[in-house]
């Protein structure tokens, strides 16, 4: 598995796998020189359940996650998304329309790239749980931020939480 990625590597790989219900694992830590690496990659693949369990890459490249799993509307767990520092649109629409996700682990402390978070939940689970880091300085609530209504739990990544 590659674990360093180049530009558009896999945009819109299962793009319409509407029987794909698991996601395969993403080993790619680097990504940081990627735009686009998994633009639009599980886009309208409505069976899927089953997300990597973490997306691992702590540098991250423009466009980089954007669109990843816009309308997968069966997806209620997010991957684990460790990047501190985001970069412009990396997470924008990235779970848009995900009706039954209700759970997001997301460890940025600072959100200051351009539409790094556009839209990125805009039509997730009324209610649910986000994860924020504990260093976090940034407080953005809405379809750009954590989705209104959901709990906010702080996490502190030195200690494993």
């Amino acid at each position: 598995p590659a674990t360093t990625l180049a530009d558009d590597c896999y945009h819109s790989m299962f793009e319409g796998c509407t029987s794909l219900t698991t996601a395969p694992e993403l080993p790619a830590t680097t990504i940081a020189i990627a735009n686009y690496c998994y633009y639009y990659m599980f886009y309208n693949c409505t069976s899927l359940t089953t997300a990597p369990s973490i997306l691992p890459a702590t540098m991250l490249a423009n466009y980089c996650y954007s669109h990843m799993f816009e309308n997968c509307t069966s997806l209620t767990i997010a991957p684990e998304l460790p990047a501190t520092t985001l970069v412009d649109s990396c997470y924008s629409y990235m779970f848009r329309g995900c009706s039954k996700l209700n759970y997001i682990k997301m460890l940025a402390t600072d959100i200051p790239a351009s539409n790094c978070l556009y839209g990125w939940v805009d039509g997730v689970a009324l209610y649910g749980t986000f994860m924020k880091n504990i260093d976090a300085t940034w407080n953005i609530t809405g379809s750009n931020g954590i989705p209104s209504g959901w709990e906010v739990q702080a996490v502190d990544p030195s200690i494993g939480g």
